[in-house]
């Protein structure tokens, strides 16, 4: 247990540490949710959200917030040991392999940055509340990415992300963000072949 994050949830302050965010949405929900009656969106969507919300824990990820298609996931929430960036990064790699191409399995885009983030406790059910660019950054570079993709954004390449093979996108203006930002994508299929990544 991180005695930092209980004393701030009790107290209500909060502190900055290093992580890594990740967010993972899965792509057509929107078309499915439109063609096809409720039950049926829960049944195709299920399956494939177990599998990534457990592909997620698996690399030490802790889910923040769950949106129906996708989720918010962040690595050294409660404790930095200095692994956070590679562990999201395998975390996203695996994520975007575990999805389909079909709507029986929809396939899941993903991106992800490291940088500092601020905690601090937040409204129930949530625990905690994680702000920062970082947060923004790997949202938007999740909105960016396409199909089976995963966009890993400038700190988060520069921690983990030489090994993936990622192809830069050249700078990308994206919502919200000042500057023009340089990430590289990596698709599913190039990130297992060409990378030491094992996609777990």
């Amino acid at each position: 247990m991180d005695v930092g994050l209980e004393h701030d949830k009790h107290n209500g302050s909060g502190h900055r540490r290093q992580a890594a965010v990740l967010f993972a949405d899965l792509t057509g929900f929107t078309t499915l949710v439109e063609t096809v009656e409720p039950e049926i969106v829960y049944q195709v969507v299920k399956p494939l959200m177990d599998d990534l919300v457990a592909i997620a824990r698996r690399h030490g990820g802790e889910i923040q917030q769950v949106l129906g298609d996708g989720f918010m996931c962040v690595f050294g929430l409660r404790e930095t040991i200095g692994d956070e960036a590679d562990r999201a990064v395998r975390a996203g790699l695996a994520l975007v392999a575990a999805g389909g191409s079909r709507s029986v399995r929809p396939s899941v885009h993903a991106g992800v940055e490291w940088g500092e983030v601020f905690v601090t406790p937040s409204w129930p059910p949530a625990g905690y509340g994680v702000w920062g660019r970082a947060v923004n950054l790997a949202q938007r570079l999740c909105s960016l990415a396409g199909p089976g993709e995963l966009q890993i954004g400038p700190g988060a390449y520069a921690m983990a992300g030489r090994g993936t093979g990622g192809i830069p996108t050249g700078p990308a203006v994206l919502k919200g963000i000042r500057q023009p930002v340089l990430s590289h994508r990596v698709p599913a299929a190039a990130g297992a072949p060409t990378s030491h990544y094992k996609l777990v």
